[in-house]
């Protein structure tokens, strides 16, 4: 009887689990603008979205799109977006990409002030301070709507001293600083998102799109699972993607042509990003087929 309460237990416990993650709002997190910044410092938006990313999964509140993946879905999307971006573009973005929200922003200062100043009569020794500067706004837009729901910024500065004595000496690395001052303001930010009441889809099949990995006689492997709640018994469209559709005037990419060639039912959740499926209509599968 013990055992059939703690098999029972971990039943639960694992059908709790799965049910939490398929309940989190699924964000993407673009890459920060940063076209006031000084050459050297071009990485600082690229280093704010993954500190971003990794704070949000940290938080355990969100179902957050790994950069590597995003950074591999606009390509194929022939998407390119960063800083800000208008609301029709987040709709259509966040319907290419399966995520309910988008969150972007800007570093809007990443720079530092010195002083120089020499000590001590003839002895040749200069003390340097250096005042390490950082800002950011972020916003948080709904692919639903096209609303941006939050918007807020932050701004942190560190000092650094750097002692030299006859021309050499000096302190620490002017980068790791930087690191000092971008971290807490993007600390700050995911506090913030952290604490918002965000909804989640109803249906989480339908709104997460996927694609066809394999085509293996009547099974036919799918690139979404369990971090995607996908469950065993689920249906989902299978679609051929045509040619995309851009904006006349500035190339963004709206949409594409699809054609519908079938649905398939999920009968096996193998991963987090795995599941095995059968054939309910259509034929002529193929992989890269979108499915959702």
């Amino acid at each position: 009887m013990k055992s059939k309460l703690v098999v029972m237990a971990l039943l639960l416990s694992t059908f709790a689990v799965g049910t939490a993650s398929a309940n989190k709002p699924r964000v993407a997190v673009l890459e920060f603008g940063h076209k006031a910044l000084e050459a050297r410092w071009s990485r600082a938006g690229e280093a704010a979205q993954d500190m971003l990313i990794t704070e949000l999964v940290k938080s355990g509140r969100f179902t957050v799109v790994d950069r590597e993946r995003l950074d591999a879905l606009m390509r194929e999307k022939n998407l390119s977006l960063s800083g800000d971006i208008d609301p029709r573009t987040a709709v259509q973005a966040g319907k290419l990409l399966g995520v309910e929200y988008i969150i972007f922003g800007n570093v809007t200062e990443f720079g530092e002030e010195s002083a120089k100043a020499r000590v001590g009569f003839g002895v040749g020794l200069d003390v340097k301070r250096k005042k390490f500067i950082t800002a950011l706004d972020a916003r948080l837009v709904s692919t639903t709507t096209g609303e941006i729901l939050w918007a807020d910024k932050a701004r942190k500065e560190e000092s650094n001293v750097n002692v030299f004595v006859f021309g050499t000496g000096g302190g620490v690395d002017d980068r790791r600083m930087f690191d000092k001052v971008l971290l807490p303001c993007v600390e700050e930010l995911a506090g913030k998102l952290k604490n918002l009441s965000l909804e989640t889809s109803k249906t989480v099949v339908g709104r997460v799109a996927g694609k066809v990995a394999r085509v293996q006689g009547g099974t036919i492997s799918i690139n979404l699972g369990s971090e995607d709640g996908i469950s065993v018994g689920d249906t989902l469209g299978v679609y051929r993607m045509g040619e995309p559709i851009k904006d006349p005037d500035t190339g963004q990419v709206l949409g594409a042509d699809e054609e519908k060639v079938g649905s398939i039912k999920v009968t096996a959740v193998k991963g987090a990003k795995l599941s095995e499926c059968t054939v309910v209509t259509g034929s002529g599968f193929k992989v890269g087929d979108v499915v959702k």
